[in-house]
């Protein structure tokens, strides 16, 4: 069972503040107390790397946040300060009383080029011998000009919604000329560094995470670049019989999917039960509940599946969490119960690990049928798949029918269930983890992933993956 709560980054309103600076160090002491006091995977990290190293992280911090007065720097600093424990499975977000506050301080300021004269531009684009990023793209409702100026490629908006912040003539990214590193623009126009810059099959092109379609000059459109643009941008699964051997399926995250989830794969039973192997791209899936992925469980299934549990760490904050959960009056009788028992456990363990759902710290999962069809399950995966994600994996591999194809996961699995907290301040919201694996130490995923069997590097475009793993597939037939 997961309790998580997402948070995601607030619109601004319309209200106006005076602009005053960021109290960081203020921010900062309430963001480590409530972390030290409440976080359930504080005392393990803190054992293994040792009090006098935390020290010195501590007064190293200290030191930076006593000269920060920006809202976006405080914002970083904090980040970095909880990165001394894991990489993920916590959030430092600015709320919109901060980001208000960061916007009347006025720190950043629009870059902009000279209009571009699409007429003589389109004429050039044209007469153009070399493949390269240079053209017109579309990116929702704006259009963007994309035009070699010295030895960079500058994105400059030449239409623009009137709902978008960025207006004509400003820049909305530049890339270096071998598309290594590069930098964008956020919606407040900071300037963000990145290399997670990839140009695909001429008509499309990613910078951070933005995707721009091209539109000018016009080239071929591949189905298989059609269908990576799909798996980034669709927030539903779906799936399709790619092949007379192959049946793929996309599933975008774990979180309040479990409709669509089970949907598909009802909608696809009959092909997935009787056709050889079965591609499951989890790419990007970062996250959720554990019940949401059981309706992928039988086409997995090979022998019984141990799922290790994990502890709840009991504080008064903690539990005011799962006390507020428990007052849904939407709840159903048994889930009432279930969360009674639960807030008596923990209140009566204050200051310890509690193991809420039973007195085994592991859960076997017996299946009575082992489908003959698919016979072979590949599970496509990489360093943005965090979580209830790497949970599936774990289950997964306990299948001789699977094998997993991409990179290593993100490494967010260890402590868990994330509940969220605004500052005294209200300028930054903290989310922690109120739980932890049985598992550690023994088998820790956290910071180090998990690894696929068939690691595909960079030679192979993202947008070939599936392809790819079709390929190696069809050789198992």
């Amino acid at each position: 069972m997961k309790l998580i709560v997402t948070t995601s980054l607030f619109i601004i309103g319309s209200l106006f503040l005076q602009a005053q600076n960021c109290d960081c160090k203020a921010n900062f002491l309430w963001l480590k107390k409530t972390f030290e006091e409440n976080d359930a995977g504080f005392a393990h990290i803190l054992k293994n790397k040792g009090e006098s190293v935390y020290l010195l992280h501590n007064l190293q911090t200290e030191k930076k946040v006593e000269k920060i007065t920006d809202y976006d720097l405080c914002q970083q600093e904090l980040t970095n300060w909880v990165y001394f424990f894991r990489k993920d499975h916590f959030r430092v977000i600015t709320t919109q009383k901060g980001l208000q506050k960061q916007k009347e301080l006025k720190t950043y300021s629009p870059l902009v080029e000279k209009s571009i004269q699409l007429k003589s531009f389109k004429s050039y684009l044209s007469s153009k011998k070399t493949d390269d990023i240079e053209g017109i793209w579309k990116t929702g409702k704006n259009t963007i000009a994309v035009k070699k100026i010295g030895n960079d490629f500058i994105g400059t908006v030449i239409e623009a919604a009137s709902t978008s912040t960025f207006k004509v003539n400003e820049v909305v990214f530049k890339v270096n000329s071998d598309l290594s590193k590069g930098t964008y623009y956020l919606q407040n126009y900071k300037p963000v560094d990145t290399d997670a810059i990839h140009y695909f099959g001429q008509n499309l092109l990613q910078v951070g995470n933005s995707f721009f379609e091209r539109t000018f000059p016009v080239y071929p459109y591949s189905e298989k670049t059609k269908e990576y643009l799909k798996l980034k941008t669709d927030n539903k699964p779906f799936g399709y019989k790619r092949d007379e051997n192959t049946v793929y399926i996309h599933i975008p995250s774990f979180h309040q999917n479990k409709k669509d989830i089970d949907s598909i794969f009802q909608a696809l039973n009959k092909e997935i039960t009787s056709t050889p192997n079965l591609i499951i791209d989890v790419r990007d899936a970062q996250g959720g509940q554990d019940r949401n992925f059981l309706a992928i469980t039988p086409y997995l299934y090979t022998n019984p599946v141990r799922s290790v549990l994990a502890e709840f760490y009991s504080t008064e904050k903690n539990n005011q969490f799962i006390k507020d959960a428990a007052s849904d009056p939407d709840l159903d009788e048994d889930s009432k119960k279930f969360y009674d028992g639960m807030i008596k456990k923990l209140e009566n363990n204050l200051g310890k690990y509690v193991n809420i759902f039973s007195e085994e710290n592991v859960s076997i999962l017996k299946k009575d049928r082992v489908f003959p069809y698919p016979k072979n399950v590949g599970i496509i995966i990489h360093e943005n798949n965090f979580s209830t994600t790497e949970e599936f994996i774990l289950t997964a591999k306990q299948s001789r029918k699977v094998k997993f194809f991409g990179r290593k996961t993100g490494g967010a699995l260890d402590v868990s269930n994330m509940i969220e907290t605004e500052s005294p301040t209200g300028d930054f919201i903290l989310s922690y983890c109120i739980s932890r694996s049985f598992r550690i130490p023994e088998n820790t995923v956290d910071d180090m992933g998990i690894h696929p069997d068939f690691y595909l590097d960079k030679t192979v475009p993202e947008d070939e993956w599936v392809d790819k793993v079709t390929e190696i597939m069809n050789y198992w037939k």
